[in-house]
């Protein structure tokens, strides 16, 4: 009952669609082809029904928003009109041997078919998430001075003047008007509106049709019996030819391909990146409205493969091209339309009225076609971006709407278009630079690896840890913000090690790798070291396509491979056991055992105490890679690092990973947890190095305890000391992070 249910509401939702854009299709067809003249005026009528047609149910069926309607919108009619006008223009259409206007019609169905094909370029790369970045302020510009020019051209009709009649001639009223046209006009307009506040059962542009029809032809009855002449009529559409759709254009081609020049064939490479980007634009706005009101998610892959595809079909049999319409989707949506059953039906109604209905299409006045238009235009304007006139703060982006909205009307649309997409261009890199490269900056004296050292050495670094400075990194490392960076890296080079943190960046673009070769030579020349973090992170496509590319650039080579790590964490202790080399190679960890005394937690006891507690320690050898101990084996003792060093790992979240939680080195302990709590592991510990430990047991601690109290409680105390002054450095990192 469901399925059924769906279906019926899909049938609803497709028939209630074709009766509002029947009169769209209509105006916008007659709007597109207008230049042409008047004799083109049923052509132009047919053409935007074929788009409806045609193109409506194959992006319906292809595309990826299942709710979506497709029909000619006003910035195709536009587009459509601005391609007309240029190649009328064009000196060498008049040196042809075939019809100058079988020729432009010709073009206009190449550049739709073209742009149809760049549609299914852009849905196969992806190019839907490109078209949502481009900049809101463009977006409005376009709009708005569709808005206009669609105003504009409704005039004339409107007021039932030739084409050729001035805009300033109607203002000045240097010509006749014929008033039949405007009071019809002016009812359509007054209809639509009301209608839209107390007819909310019925589409307004139907009842806007309707009684603009009805006017016509009263005042036809009443005081002009000639607005009901049909025969050299050109108040109304005109003659349509009932027929099925066939592929004219296509046949048309194969008859005129080598009498048209290159010229003109070339000519149409720029209308039809900008039919795909604004058909594109469109249709991804109405998609995300869909989404919003249905609560699902669209395939913009999909959605513009699908709408590729009709456009080019549209193009074929002689149509306008399509784009989603947010108010004819949201016809279909309250009507109870879900799936692209509604978009065929919608089709198949069109199609039905074409050829059963044509004798009474053709009486539609062009007057109630312009005030259809009119209104569409008024609501086309995008108010928000006028609203920004009273907002001091938004003057930069206000005048970015009004050049656009001003070179789409005065200049033409596709200039208009490239510009905006310069602007957008132009915002991208301006807002990159205005966001710092370095997203962070701090030294090794307050922020340290994981591995934990003795006091001595952990001193060393709190004193000398200034000589390692880390950078974090955010963002696109390329031509706009490698100055930037150039200039906060100067100040350390000669810090004795420089580490880039690469985990937070995006991109490097071939600029960005240079910069990157210069540092790496700067830094090298002072002696010191640089070393990059989060390059090799396998598993992420991002970080192997950012390491292939330094790699076949040379960055890599320079810096070399000792100098990059996975993570920061293991940089940062490559860089601490360097300074600690550096300043003193007398504290590096040789082959012999340390002395017992070396371990701070004894430090504080005589050699008396120290012979007393030496039976309880029991010597261990570890080779590297060998585990100590696994997480949840008993907590039997602790140990204490004579030589070598140990991490303590950890299983991530997931269970896909395991993370190093610490790396503890010569002459400090771990696993003391087990001797104060008597609890089991909390952690697995593995030696990184072939290391020489001593084990305290639990019973062996007990046993000190009771033998020798004040031997056992001075080593407690050392415990505690050790573990005081680990928790204070880590608190004084947290503390860096946070600032």
């Amino acid at each position: 009952m469901k399925l059924l249910s769906n279906i019926r509401n899909d049938i609803l939702g497709g028939i209630t669609t074709s009766v509002v854009a029947l009169p769209l299709a209509i105006a916008f067809g007659v709007a597109a082809l207008a230049p042409l003249g008047p004799e083109y005026v049923a052509q132009g009528a047919l053409a935007g029904l074929y788009a409806t047609i045609i193109a409506g149910a194959l992006a319906g069926l292809f595309g990826g928003t299942p709710a979506q309607m497709s029909i000619a919108t006003a910035p195709m009619s536009v587009l459509v009109t601005s391609v007309i006008v240029r190649t009328m223009q064009d000196p060498v259409l008049a040196g042809l041997a075939v019809d100058p206007a079988e020729v432009i019609l010709l073009l206009v169905a190449a550049t739709i078919v073209l742009g149809g094909l760049l549609q299914l370029l852009l849905g196969l790369l992806g190019g839907g998430r490109l078209i949502k970045y481009i900049p809101y302020p463009v977006v409005a510009g376009f709009m708005n001075g569709i808005a206009v020019i669609i105003f504009l051209s409704q005039v004339r009709p409107f007021f039932g003047v030739d084409k050729s009649t001035s805009i300033a001639a109607i203002w000045n009223g240097d010509v006749a008007l014929r008033y039949e046209t405007v009071v019809v006009g002016t009812v359509t307009i007054a209809t639509i509106v009301l209608a839209k506040r107390f007819i909310r059962a019925v589409p307004a542009a139907l009842v806007g049709l309707v009684f603009g029809i009805l006017t016509y032809v009263v005042m036809g009855v009443t005081v002009s019996p000639g607005l009901l002449q049909f025969t050299g009529n050109s108040l109304i559409v005109g003659a349509i030819p009932s027929a099925i759709p066939t592929p004219t254009q296509l046949f048309t081609f194969l008859r005129l391909v080598g009498d048209i020049p290159a010229s003109l064939w070339l000519s149409i490479l720029l209308p039809a990146l900008t039919l795909s980007v604004l058909a594109s634009i469109d249709t991804l706005l109405t998609s995300v409205v869909s989404d919003i009101v249905t609560k699902t998610r669209h395939n913009s892959r999909q959605e513009l493969f699908g709408q590729g595809i009709g456009n080019i079909a549209s193009a074929m049999f002689g149509g306008l091209p399509a784009a989603g319409s947010t108010a004819v989707t949201m016809v279909n949506i309250n009507a109870g339309g879900r799936t692209p059953l509604a978009a065929v039906v919608n089709s198949v109604v069109v199609l039905l009225i074409v050829l059963a209905l044509g004798g009474l299409v053709q009486w539609i006045p062009m007057s109630v076609l312009a005030g259809i238009l009119i209104v569409t235009a008024v609501g086309m304007v995008d108010y928000e971006s006028l609203n920004l006139i009273k907002k001091k703060s938004a003057f930069e982006n206000l005048f970015i709407v009004a050049v656009v909205t001003v070179i789409t009307v005065s200049i033409d649309l596709m200039v208009a278009v490239g510009i905006g997409l310069v602007i957008a261009s132009l915002l991208f890199v301006r807002d990159q630079l205005r966001r710092t490269i370095v997203r962070r900056r701090y030294t090794g004296d307050l922020v340290r690896s994981k591995r934990v050292r003795d006091q001595d050495a952990m001193q060393l670094l709190a004193d000398n840890g200034a000589k390692i400075v880390v950078y974090e990194l955010s963002g696109s490392l390329f031509f706009g913000t490698c100055d930037q960076l150039q200039t906060e890296v100067e100040k350390d080079l000669e810090r004795l090690c420089m580490i880039l943190d690469l985990k937070r960046v995006d991109t490097i673009d071939l600029t960005g790798a240079q910069v990157m070769r210069q540092i790496v030579d700067r830094v090298q020349e002072k002696g010191n070291h640089l070393v990059l973090a989060h390059v090799n992170g396998s598993g992420d496509p991002d970080k192997e396509r950012i390491q292939r590319f330094l790699a076949d650039i040379g960055v890599l080579e320079a810096v070399g491979e000792q100098h990059v790590f996975e993570d920061t964490d293991r940089a940062l202790e490559w860089a601490e056991e360097t300074l600690i080399d550096h300043i003193t190679l007398e504290r590096q960890v040789s082959s012999a055992m340390r002395l017992l005394r070396d371990l701070s937690v004894f430090k504080s006891l005589s050699d008396a105490q120290l012979q007393t507690v030496q039976p309880f320690l029991t010597p261990r050898s570890f080779k590297e890679g060998d585990i100590v101990f696994n997480e949840g084996d008993p907590g039997d003792g602790m140990y204490f690092i004579l030589q070598g060093y140990v991490s303590v790992l950890a299983d991530s979240a997931d269970g896909d990973r395991t993370r190093r939680l610490a790396t503890f080195a010569a002459g400090v302990f771990f696993g003391d947890m087990a001797v104060l709590e008597g609890k089991p592991r909390s952690a697995t510990v593995r030696a990184e190095t072939d290391s020489e430990l001593l084990f305290l047991s639990n019973d062996g601690f007990h046993q000190l305890t009771e033998q020798e109290p004040l031997v056992a409680s001075q080593m407690l105390l050392g415990i505690a000391r050790e573990l005081s002054y680990r928790l204070r450095v880590t608190t004084a990192e947290v503390r860096a992070l946070e600032e």
